[in-house]
């Protein structure tokens, strides 16, 4: 039978998407202007085509694997992107206009924010539920029992 891809693993399959059609962008005639700004806004160097590449590879090799490794995918991907604004925001502040800075930094906060909404949100099990779960003898009772599918599935995949 085959495995059922879980719901995070497609919000990976998306960000692989997302972050390999950045990479791709900047070969595309017409994208890049003679300043070499992307949309004439985004500043793109050979180490920030491979930070989107990268980004994109993990995020498919997680959607590929588990539905845990997209979790820690989404993690990570929150935090370097966190970095990554406050580093350049704080680094730009007195050289670009507020404005700019913010628009400069948009789409890398909008990923943390949803990275970070996903690896919270996205298919984890409630508390009461996940508390209950603590052993084979609750595997066995949910079984027995008229408990959810859903829970003794959580009791008895450990």
């Amino acid at each position: 039978m085959p495995r059922q891809i879980r719901v995070i693993q497609k919000r990976a399959f998306g960000f692989a998407v997302l972050f390999l059609g950045v990479y791709s962008l900047d070969y595309v005639p017409g994208i890049m202007d003679k300043n070499g700004l992307m949309f004439g806004l985004f500043h793109m160097s050979r180490l920030i085509d491979l930070g989107h590449l990268g980004a994109g590879s993990l995020a498919l090799i997680s959607a590929l694997v588990s539905a845990k490794l997209a979790r820690i995918y989404f993690w990570i991907l929150g935090i370097r992107c966190t970095i990554d604004v406050l580093t350049y925001f704080f680094g730009h502040l007195h050289s670009l206009s507020l404005t700019t800075n913010v628009l400069v930094n948009l789409p890398h906060i909008l990923v943390s924010i949803t990275a970070y909404w996903i690896a919270l949100r996205v298919e984890k099990p409630n508390a009461a539920a996940a508390a209950a779960c603590t052993g084979a003898w609750c595997c066995a009772a949910s079984l027995a029992s008229s408990v959810p599918s859903r829970f003794a599935y959580c009791c008895c995949s450990g």
